[in-house]
Order: structure tokens, then sequence, then C-alpha cells
């Protein structure tokens, strides 16, 4: 069984702080379905969706993803500690 996404996304936040990047959270009131965080640093934007090990973006989640990528938006479904890193790594 695989941990609980807020496994994931804290670990996001911790490793973004320390990074020196903000890492917020990301709702837009009236459209469901957005990434969890938005990290801002080094002149980059990036939008993060963290998902437990077992878990999977739902239709909405892949619509909303579809539409921030097809609009210029970098990003990023993270389901583990080592692609945070990765992902961090490329800001």
């Amino acid at each position: 069984m695989g941990r609980a996404e807020g496994y994931v996304e804290n670990y996001l936040v911790k490793k973004a702080k320390e990074k020196g990047f903000l890492c917020l959270k990301f709702t837009s009131p009236g459209i469901r379905g957005v990434p969890d965080r938005i990290v801002v640093g080094h002149g980059k934007t990036i939008f993060v969706e963290t998902k437990s090990k077992t878990g999977t973006p739902s239709e909405l989640q892949k619509l909303r993803i579809k539409q921030l990528r097809d609009h210029g938006a970098e990003v990023h479904i993270a389901s583990s500690r080592e692609q945070i890193d990765q992902i961090l790594e490329t800001i």
C-alpha cells in the first residue's frame, strides 16, 4: 500500500522552501481539478499535482492539466519524493 498524497505534498513544500522557492497551495474558486501547488523560483513558475504512489489524476484533473499545458504552462505530476527532487532540479 502506498503512502498518502500528503506525504509527497509535504515533502514538496519542505524541499521547495529549502531551495528558496515559493510553494503556494493552489485553489481556484469555481474551477475544480487544478494542480495542488504552484512553485515559483529562479525565474520560473510551475504547477505540481501530487499523488500517492498508487494514485492517478482524475479525468477532470487530466483535463485541467491539458488546458494549462495548452496555454504554455509547465505542469508536473509527482507521486514520490524522488520525482519531487527531479522536478525541483529543473527550476
